[in-house]
């Protein structure tokens, strides 16, 4: 069941960012696009953070090293986001 939940929310995660990016296409829908992708990417993401094991039954590790690039990303790209119009 967790393995159908994993390859379904990369299923969601995968359409929605390819829509996202094609929105990003027009200047009209440029900023929802974004948004969109940005939904899911958060949303493949989290699924194999939380949700994907390995062959032998082991989970993801270091959610330190994990969130904190994450957060790191994040900041980043919001002031990079901020200088641009």
């Amino acid at each position: 069941m967790q393995n159908f939940i994993l390859l379904l929310s990369y299923l969601i995660g995968s359409i929605t960012f390819i829509v996202g990016l094609k929105m990003l296409s027009h200047p009209d829908t440029a900023r929802k696009g974004n948004g969109v992708a940005a939904i899911g990417m958060t949303i493949a993401i989290l699924a194999t953070i939380f949700l994907y094991v390995d062959g032998s039954g082991n989970h993801l590790g270091n959610y330190l090293w994990i969130f904190g690039g994450l957060l790191i990303g994040t900041v980043i790209g919001t002031v990079m986001a901020k200088k641009f119009k």
